[in-house]
């Protein structure tokens, strides 16, 4: 049940039902998470949430209260008893705040909906919390597996006197050995006292800036008896849900023979860029005729970018279009050709797609693009390839990798070519795409007239995305293989 400071009328009931895709399905940091479920299902812990006004420690509550499981009897789990004391928040804001409790609560009358509930839920409930000492020694009486959030804590201890701090410190501290409940106390932000000693779990919630754009962290002070290999992870408050942001280490997992992605549309005006979560961030996908910078710092590993540059060449090349890409050092074109070649198959990346090489020793390949790494020389091979390929497709991307042009040319020079088909680009409704871990020139210059301009970075072990060019909230990336071929999905840090 949830006890409810400053609440009348009616009791509240909100069953215990799954809403949304479980936390444990996620990788990464929700591997945090799961860290401190396990940490409260060892009965008779105490964790404290702490940080400022805003950064979500309601809803990390709210969160580990949905998760929480009772003990398995035989084939069956034991719903557990949930006990929610709020001293701050009336039944009217948390359905406002948190939609989906509007899901399985009647909002007018407060009653819940029985209709879909299955047999045997537990249901936690708002009513007035005028003793909190009471509840709590109830809870612990009760012999039964339970979960008790008192959010906050300053709110339990704004009217009591010394003493009646002192008892309910003892009564939600003592005898951890032989009580069946768990604790959490949520700290708005105020002091503590002591009490951030003597429980056995503290974490922190914080919210900072880059670049103007908000960026939330959770870190875990202590959870005793715990191996903690992770102290710190991203988050996001979307939907009113405390989610993590998936960890940024990832393998290829494209297999030898999978069935092609299916396309995402390119609109009249603008062109996908094989992920809808993406798409939405850049407005709607990436204007005809137009050029990306994406700048990549040093903690962005070169199978991440590998990975969103096939997704957005291979839903480019499945409808149609043309690709010349100049791959990264750290790998070679028979890899990219292999990668992509399963993402649009053989003939197709044979006739419609070409791969610079400046290795001469290599044997010919329909998809090859051998250069020499001579100016002169590769101005000719490049414009005739381009050449070749607009016969084929008017629509051509065009994805580069300045720090191999500038490793190749020299700081002063540019990608053969490129700046007699910059003009070509635009006027055929072609797409440029250049990638840039370095502050060279050649970024410097292809920034000034670049119409999209998207940072990549790892923070905390999670891999994030915004726009500087448009304006963007950060958002997490992930990559999963569900269907045999890489796919990107975001998640709004909000």
């Amino acid at each position: 049940m949830i006890a409810q400071g400053d609440a009348s009328g009616p009791e509240l009931e909100v069953p215990d039902v799954e809403i949304g895709t479980p936390l444990s399905d996620q990788s990464g940091s929700a591997d945090l998470l799961g860290l401190i479920m396990k940490f409260l299902e060892s009965t008779g812990n105490v964790l404290l949430i702490q940080g400022p006004p805003g950064t979500g420690k309601t809803t990390l509550a709210l969160e580990l209260l949905r998760r929480i499981e009772g003990p398995r009897i035989g084939s069956r789990t034991v719903p557990p008893n949930r006990l929610y004391i709020s001293s701050r928040v009336s039944p009217p804001r948390l359905r406002k705040h948190f939609p989906w409790l509007n899901e399985v609560v009647d909002s007018i009358s407060g009653r819940t909906a029985k209709g879909n509930v299955p047999e045997g839920v537990n249901d936690f409930r708002v009513s007035q919390a005028d003793s909190i000492l009471s509840k709590v020694l109830n809870m612990k009486h009760s012999s039964q597996r339970s979960l008790i959030v008192i959010d906050s804590w300053e709110g339990a201890l704004r009217n009591t006197t010394e003493e009646g701090r002192r008892m309910l410190e003892s009564a939600i501290l003592s005898e951890p050995e032989e009580s069946k409940v768990s604790v959490v106390l949520v700290n708005e932000g105020g002091q503590t006292g002591d009490i951030s000693h003597l429980v056995d779990g503290v974490v922190n919630l914080s919210l900072s800036q880059l670049e103007g754009r908000r960026v939330r962290t959770l870190s875990v002070n202590k959870l005793r008896g715990l191996r903690v290999e992770t102290s710190q992870g991203l988050f996001s408050l979307d939907k009113g849900r405390f989610t993590f942001l998936s960890d940024s280490e990832i393998l290829d997992a494209t297999p030898t023979r999978a069935k092609m992605p299916e396309s995402i549309a390119h609109s009249a005006t603008s062109f996908s860029t094989g992920s809808s979560d993406l798409d939405k961030m850049m407005k709607g996908g990436i204007r005809k005729g137009s050029s990306l910078l994406l700048d990549l710092n040093n903690t962005v590993s070169p199978v991440e970018v590998r990975l969103l540059l096939r997704i957005i060449i291979a839903n480019f090349v499945n409808q149609g279009g043309t690709s010349i890409i100049v791959p990264t050092s750290t790998i070679s074109s028979e890899n990219v050709a292999e990668a992509l070649g399963r993402c649009v198959g053989q003939k197709v990346l044979e006739e419609r797609v070409r791969i610079a090489e400046f290795n001469q020793t290599l044997p010919p390949r329909k998809w090859r693009l051998l250069l020499k790494g001579s100016l002169e020389d590769d101005a000719l091979l490049f414009g005739a390839c381009w050449k070749e390929l607009t016969s084929v497709s008017s629509s051509i991307v065009l994805a580069s990798d300045f720090d191999k042009i500038v490793q190749v040319y020299g700081e002063d020079l540019f990608l053969p070519g490129l700046a007699d088909i910059g003009a070509s680009i635009r006027d055929s409704a072609a797409l440029s795409i250049g990638l840039a871990s370095r502050p060279t020139k050649l970024r410097e210059d292809f920034l000034r007239i670049a119409d999209y301009h998207v940072k990549m970075q790892n923070i905390n072990g999670s891999l994030i995305i915004y726009g500087i060019k448009p304006f963007t909230n950060i958002h997490g990336v992930s990559f999963s293989f569900e269907k045999g071929f890489p796919a990107l999905r975001l998640t709004e840090v909000v």
